[in-house]
C-alpha cells in the first residue's frame, strides 16, 4: 500500500468528499469550532476570575455538591439517543419526535426526582441543608432543558458548523452575563444557580430558530427500541463516566468540606484547561469524522496519528509551562486565598495530559459503532479509581484525591491504546514518535523558566506575561530544529490542514 503523503491526502479527504466538498467543510468546521470553545473558555475564564474574588472557595463547593446532585439524578436515566442519532448513516428526522418525546418525557419526572428525593439526600449526605436549597432550585432545569428542540444535534451530524458555533454560544452568554450581574448583588452561590437556569433557557429558545424542524410529541416504540440498541451503551458508560468524571468531587464533598471542594474544583477546570479543551474540541468533529471512514482501518490508523501528533505538540508545553508557573499562575488569576489549590494542581496537570488522549481515542471507537469498548474501560477505571479514592483522601486530603485518580486513568489509557492497537493497528513506535518530540522541547522549556525564576522572579504580571512568552517561543524553536532533524513530520501534519482548507 502507497502511504506517501500525497496518497494518504487525496485517500483521506477522498474518503469524506461528497458533492457538498465534506472534506473541506470538516476541515473548515474544525477551525470554527476551536474558534468556538476558545471563545467559551475566554468567557469562562472571565467569569472565573470574577468569580473567584467575589465568592469564597466553600460557596463554589457549596454549588458544586448541588451540582452533583442534579447529575447523579440525571445519569441512572440517561437514553443515548443523542448519540444513536449521529451514528447512524442516513436521514435520522422520522427518529427525531420519538426521541424528543422520551427526552421530554424523562426531563419532567427527573425534576420531580431530584426535587422530593435528590435533594433531601444530598442534604444529608454532604450533611448540609443549604444544598438541599439549591438542589430543589435547579431542578427547574430539567424542565426547561426537556423542551429543547432535539434536532440541534444534526447541526453536528451536518457538519454545519456556523450555526452550532452560534447555539453554543447563546447558552454560554446567558450564563456568563447572569453570573457576573448576580453575583455582584447577591455574592452568594445563588448568582451560579441563577446562571445555570439562564444557559438552559436559551439553549432551549435558540433551539427553535437554529434549525428548521420543529419537533411532535408523538412515540414509535420501534424506532425508540432501534435507538436504544446503540444508545444504551452509551447511557451506561454515562454512569460510568460520572463515577469517573465526578466521583472524585463527592469523595472530596463528603469527607472533606465545601471550601477543599471549592479548591478542588478550580484546581481541576485550571489545570485541564490547555490540554484537555483542546483535545475535547476536536472530540466534537471526530465522532461523525470517523463515522464516515469507519470500514477502512488504515486511514483511521493515519488519521488518528496525524491529529494527536498535532494536539500533543500543543498540550504537552502548555501543561508543562503551567507547571512551572502554577504559583504566580493562580496568585495573579484567582487571588491570594486560592493558593491552597496549588499541590494538587501539579497532579492534575499530569492527569490533564491523559485525559486529553482520552478524548481523542473515544470519539473513534464511537465512530466505528463499538462504544461498548470505552463503556468497559470506564467501568474499569471506576473500580481502581474507588479502590484507592477513600484511602488516599483521607491520608492526603486533596492530593490523595487527585493521585487516585491519576493511576486509575492510566491503567483506563493503557487497556484503551491494547484497544486501539487491535482495532487499527496502532504500533507503540508510532505512540513514542507522537510525544517524544513535544516532550523533549517542554523539558527544555520547563528547565529554562524554572532557572531563569531565581534571576528573575515573575511577581508582577508584565514579567509573568513575559515569562508565559518566553517558554512559547524557547519550545517552538527547540521543536522546530528537532522536526528538520528527524523528518519533519510536524510541518508535514500542518501542511496536510493547510493544503485542504
Amino acid at each position: 500500500m502507497d502511504l506517501s503523503f500525497p496518497n494518504i491526502q487525496r485517500k483521506f479527504f477522498g474518503a469524506w468528499r461528497t458533492s457538498d466538498q465534506t472534506g473541506q467543510q470538516v476541515v473548515r468546521g474544525s477551525f470554527l469550532i476551536f474558534f468556538e470553545r476558545f471563545v467559551i473558555k475566554a468567557l469562562y475564564f472571565i467569569r472565573t476570575v470574577i468569580l473567584a474574588r467575589l465568592l469564597f472557595p466553600a460557596d463554589f463547593g457549596l454549588f458544586g455538591m448541588a451540582t452533583l446532585t442534579m447529575t447523579l439524578t440525571e445519569v441512572f436515566f440517561q437514553h443515548g439517543f443523542a448519540s444513536a442519532l449521529l451514528q447512524k448513516k442516513e436521514n435520522v428526522e422520522k427518529y427525531l419526535d420519538t426521541a424528543w418525546t422520551v427526552a421530554l418525557v424523562r426531563n419532567v419526572f427527573l425534576a420531580g426526582l431530584l426535587f422530593f428525593v435528590g435533594a433531601p439526600l444530598a442534604g444529608q449526605f454532604f450533611d448540609n441543608e443549604t444544598v438541599v436549597l439549591f438542589a430543589r432550585a435547579l431542578s427547574i432545569v430539567f424542565i426547561i432543558s426537556g423542551f429543547e428542540n432535539i434536532s440541534v444535534i444534526l447541526l453536528q451530524k451536518e457538519m454545519r458548523f456556523n450555526r452550532k458555533v452560534v447555539y453554543d454560544l447563546s447558552g454560554v452568554l446567558a450564563e456568563v452575563v447572569t453570573v457576573i450581574i448576580a453575583a455582584l448583588f447577591l455574592r452568594s452561590p445563588w448568582a451560579l444557580v441563577l446562571a445555570i437556569i439562564a444557559n438552559r433557557s436559551a439553549y432551549a429558545i435558540i433551539s427553535y430558530f437554529i434549525y428548521p424542524y420543529r419537533p411532535h410529541f408523538r412515540f414509535d416504540w420501534g424506532k425508540a427500541k432501534e435507538l436504544f440498541r446503540f444508545g444504551k451503551w452509551v447511557g451506561i458508560s454515562g454512569i460510568v463516566l460520572f463515577l469517573v468524571n465526578q466521583g472524585d468531587y463527592l469523595v472530596v464533598g463528603k469527607l472533606l468540606d465545601a471550601s477543599s471542594l471549592g479548591f478542588y474544583q478550580l484546581a481541576f477546570a485550571l489545570g485541564t484547561l490547555p490540554a484537555v479543551e483542546l483535545a475535547r474540541s476536536l472530540g466534537n468533529i471526530l465522532f461523525p469524522l470517523y463515522a464516515k471512514i469507519q470500514n477502512d482501518r488504515q486511514l483511521l490508523n493515519t488519521s488518528f496519528i496525524r491529529i494527536s501528533r498535532l494536539v500533543f505538540a500543543l498540550i504537552i508545553p502548555a501543561s508543562f509551562g503551567l507547571a512551572v508557573l502554577a504559583k504566580e499562575a493562580v496568585g495573579f488569576v484567582y487571588g491570594e486565598r486560592w493558593l491552597p489549590m496549588v499541590p494538587v494542581l501539579y497532579v492534575i496537570l499530569l492527569l490533564a495530559l491523559l485525559k486529553a488522549l482520552d478524548f481523542l481515542i473515544n470519539p473513534l471507537f464511537m465512530g466505528i459503532g463499538k462504544p461498548k469498548v470505552t463503556t468497559v474501560v470506564l467501568a474499569v477505571q471506576s473500580v481502581v479509581m474507588f479502590s484507592l479514592i477513600i484511602p488516599l483522601t483521607q491520608k492526603y486530603g486533596m492530593i490523595g484525591t487527585g493521585l487516585a485518580v491519576l493511576a486509575s486513568s492510566f491503567v483506563a489509557e493503557f487497556i484503551l491504546l491494547l484497544k486501539l492497537r487491535k482495532e487499527i493497528n496502532l504500533k507503540l513506535r508510532a505512540l513514542i514518535k507522537i510525544v517524544a518530540l513535544p516532550l523533549v522541547g517542554s523539558l527544555t522549556m520547563a528547565a529554562a523558566l524554572y532557572f531563569s525564576k531565581s534571576i528573575i522572579f515573575p511577581n508582577t504580571l508584565p514579567i509573568f506575561i513575559l515569562y508565559i512568552a518566553a517558554g512559547a517561543i524557547i519550545y517552538f524553536a527547540v521543536l522546530f530544529v528537532l522536526d528538520n532533524i528527524f523528518g519533519r513530520r510536524f510541518y508535514e501534519s500542518l501542511i496536510w490542514i493547510k493544503k485542504n482548507i
